[in-house]
């Protein structure tokens, strides 16, 4: 048995980052970047207007006021994607749209509002056509957006290793790309054990079991960007489990097994895993989940030339979730090339009180809120092994660390879920 902290690094250590490739734009979302993207132009290209309004010589301008309105003439009215045919030259203006070039010759803008252009366009129009009064003075630069403001050729746009979101799409796309190389997705075989497994739909007879982590798993890896293949349910056979995880090894990136990890005479993973390959460790110091496995099967047993990871989860769907939580979370997510592969940590007061008589640390499934600025978390009921409905209601989890005690109003800290984070 070792501790938490040596198994995460055992794991890590053979975790390699996945080849990249290269995807258009609008299948990125999701993915990390694999390159740094410059910007090949800079953005806006020309001096552009920030409003609707007048293209004007600030010199022509000043000292203008509602009392005492400056009179230009309107020489052209410029809309956006459209090039300003005249230049402006003292006493005249040219009405302008929203992300225009301002024309040769001006150098500022005037807003609509601060003009007698009529703010109703329904509305009579009381304005001369061919002249527009000023009321304000402005600078020159006023309400003009300046070329390269937003981003100057050659700046990094999106640095390597940056998970691709609607934010990021929306800056390469303003940059005119239209592919991006990112780290491919990890394929990852799912592979459920025990002859007590029932696939989901069909009729439970006493005795049996449905198989909830088989679910659970692929919809982890998949919000954890991995794409997950379902294999089915290994029997608690030698050979039934052995078939099952050449199938995975001719394709996945990484195989996923629940049960069969701990002491019974029917748990074969660790046996099966140390026959085609080498068994890494088998117990964690740390519940629920402390029976977990984790391996590497050779090269020749996969048909490829380098060797593939293997986890094989506890069985109880606590156990198994907070594997795949404090294990493999960060094994997808380095593959994957993410930088940041802690949870993140929020201190919060705990509404309740936990002894201290676990003999190891102990993982607990809770209930976070904010109420008022502040973060609660409760602490009992979810831990528990068959506590469904109180798992499926925690947002986050609590590590009360080997014969530690916690109590009500404690500050302890708690690792939100990645997956609950809108709930809490």
């Amino acid at each position: 048995m070792i501790m938490y902290d040596d198994a995460l690094q055992k794991v890590l250590k053979n975790t390699d980052v996945l080849e990249a490739e290269e995807k258009p734009l609008l299948e990125c979302t999701g993915h990390v970047s694999a390159e740094d993207v410059h910007a090949d132009i800079c953005l806006p290209q020309s001096d552009i207007s920030g409003p609707d309004g007048y293209a004007v010589r600030s010199a022509d301008i000043k000292g203008a006021d509602r009392l005492n309105p400056v009179t230009l003439k309107i020489i052209e009215t410029v809309r956006a994607g459209c090039l300003s045919r005249k230049k402006v030259i003292p006493g005249t203006a040219a009405r302008i749209m929203t992300g225009s070039v301002i024309p040769e010759g001006a150098d500022c803008v005037v807003r609509f509002e601060d003009t007698d252009e009529p703010g109703d366009k329904n509305g009579p129009n009381t304005m001369n056509p061919k002249e527009v009064k000023i009321y304000v003075a402005q600078p020159a630069g006023a309400n003009v957006r300046g070329a390269g403001s937003n981003v100057q050729a050659g700046f990094p746009v999106l640095p390597g290793g940056t998970l691709i979101g609607p934010t990021q799409i929306s800056a390469l796309a303003s940059i005119g790309r239209a592919t991006v190389k990112v780290i491919r997705r990890p394929v990852i075989a799912v592979i459920a054990t025990g002859d007590e497994l029932v696939s989901l739909g069909k009729p439970l007879s006493p005795g049996k079991s449905y198989n909830s982590n088989t679910a659970a798993i692929a919809s982890l890896v998949a919000h954890y960007g991995g794409i997950p293949k379902i294999l089915g349910i290994a029997r608690d056979r030698e050979s039934s489990l052995l078939k099952k995880i050449r199938e995975g090894a001719n394709f996945a990136d990484a195989i996923i097994t629940s049960g069969g990890v701990s002491k019974g005479d029917y748990d074969l993973v660790r046996l099966v895993m140390g026959k085609i390959g080498e068994v890494v460790f088998s117990r964690i110091k740390m519940g629920p989940g402390a029976a977990v496995a984790f391996g590497m099967i050779s090269g020749s047993s996969t048909g490829r030339h380098t060797s593939m990871p293997v986890f094989g989860l506890a069985g109880p769907p606590p156990g198994c979730l907070v594997n795949f939580e404090t294990l493999v979370r960060p094994f997808l997510l380095k593959m994957r090339g993410v930088a940041a592969l802690n949870h993140p940590v929020i201190e919060a007061v705990a509404t309740d009180s936990v002894p201290g008589k676990m003999p190891m640390a102990f993982v607990r499934f809770t209930y976070l809120r904010k109420r008022e600025g502040e973060y609660y978390v409760t602490l009992n009921g979810a831990e528990k092994i068959g506590a469904l409905t109180s798992m499926a209601a925690a947002n986050s989890l609590t590590i009360v660390p080997e014969r530690s005690a916690i109590k009500a109003g404690d500050r302890i800290p708690v690792l939100p879920l990645d997956w609950s984070m809108g709930q809490i």
